[in-house]
């Protein structure tokens, strides 16, 4: 089992719309070119609001965030998640390991734009 202790995170920034299914697609983990076993770990995202810094939305392990034993990193919001945003946010995605190690891998900004069909 890999131990992530000095590892810079990656900036990503993201659009989506309100009231949208948004995947996002996978993040890929690995050290040293080895991926990431993540059987044990857990994951967390906090999402809040760019000007006031509240939280808008947690995801975790089992309610929005999987994680692969081959270092695969699964994010999800439902349309009745992105429905509740608007405007821009803050983000990032923290990894906690079997030993309580924590690290964030991305963090970034998140674009919500208002949704004309369903509103």
């Amino acid at each position: 089992m890999a131990t992530i202790i000095s590892i810079l995170p990656a900036k990503v920034d993201y659009e989506l719309w309100q009231g949208d299914t948004w995947e996002p697609g996978t993040i890929t983990a690995t050290i040293s070119s080895v991926p990431v076993n993540f059987t044990g770990y857990t994951a967390k995202m906090e999402i809040r609001n760019a000007i006031s810094n509240s939280v808008a939305l947690t995801l975790e392990v089992g309610s929005g965030i999987t994680l692969s034993t081959v270092g695969v990193i699964t994010i999800v919001m439902t349309a009745v998640q992105t429905a509740a945003l608007i405007g821009d946010y803050n983000y990032d995605l923290q990894i906690t390991d079997t030993s309580s190690k924590k690290r964030t891998y991305t963090y970034g900004t998140i674009g919500v734009t208002a949704d004309t069909t369903d509103n």
